[in-house]
């Protein structure tokens, strides 16, 4: 070390101007993530995939589904109806699916519930939501709970309808009940939440992400003002949706329910692990008797 031009020796910075900028750097960091998380953060939510009507159509006519429409001609979804002449007391199952993929995605489903219900002429309807497949708009808890009250309307209101929600669609689902208690016969949740918002701090704890989130989806609070049968499905080694938000869910539930857990399974993970007998333990819980 010199000494300057004016015969002085430099001074170090002081431990309390080191710890100023140290902090100064670490509230500047902060505030990108905080800004960045803000501006951002529906596209973090949802993750829709898209595609042509054409290949869409083509996709559902093989798997047997076709276009569900309502009465203006817009596609919102696909369905696979029973054979009008099927006997058998009429139950349809209407599915809310997760954040990611499009509706076709989960045309599993429908093998899965059919079996579960073999004495019940089942209809299978699956809900695309608005920015999701061939769907025109942008995905929003608005946009999403809009979509899902108007696809409640488009099924006949002779038949009751259980509601099949997963992950986020879990969320519109416990929406759903509470605006048409009149209409949903039971629900069954798979991998649920509480409230989305609680999900978002636990895995940005550093973050004060409740005060900023847009879409909360605040399933409890929903849930309260509804009083039919709820089947819930965890994934106890859940890393998206921890396995701990569902219980609180569960456990605040004061109508009818069933908790069901599935020990080795993942968020993705129900469709793959999950016995036979468990989605009919589960979905003859909800059946209108």
């Amino acid at each position: 070390m010199v000494p300057d031009s004016g015969n002085r020796w430099p001074t170090r910075p002081s431990a309390l101007t080191r710890l100023w900028q140290v902090t100064r750097i670490v509230v500047l960091v902060w505030l990108g993530l905080l800004a960045f998380f803000a501006l951002s953060q529906r596209s973090m939510i949802y993750l829709p995939s898209k595609a042509d009507t054409t290949s869409l159509g083509r996709d559902a006519l093989a798997r047997g589904f076709e276009p569900w429409k309502t009465s203006r001609g817009e596609v919102i979804g696909y369905r696979s109806l029973p054979s009008p002449t099927d006997a058998r007391p009429a139950v349809a199952m209407l599915i809310f699916h997760g954040n990611a993929g499009h509706a076709m995605h989960r045309a599993d489903y429908a093998s899965l519930l059919r079996a579960a219900a073999p004495e019940r002429a089942v209809s299978v309807y699956i809900l695309e939501y608005p920015g999701y497949g061939a769907r025109s708009g942008h995905p929003s808890q608005e946009s999403l709970l809009v979509a899902a009250s108007e696809a409640v309307a488009n099924i006949p209101e002779e038949v009751p309808v259980i509601v099949c929600g997963e992950s986020i669609g879990t969320g519109v689902a416990c929406a759903t009940a509470a605006a048409h208690s009149d209409r949903i016969a039971g629900l069954l949740l798979l991998t649920p939440f509480d409230s989305l918002a609680r999900i978002a701090q636990h895995h940005y704890p550093l973050l004060p992400v409740r005060w900023i989130m847009r879409d909360q989806y605040p399933a409890g609070d929903w849930l309260e003002n509804y009083r039919g049968p709820v089947a819930i499905i965890l994934a106890a080694k859940d890393t998206i949706v921890p396995a701990k938000f569902g219980q609180k869910l569960y456990d605040a539930y004061s109508g009818p329910k069933l908790l069901l857990i599935a020990p080795q399974a993942d968020h993705n993970d129900l469709l793959h692990v999950l016995p036979a007998s468990t989605w009919q333990q589960a979905v003859n819980f909800l059946l209108p008797r």
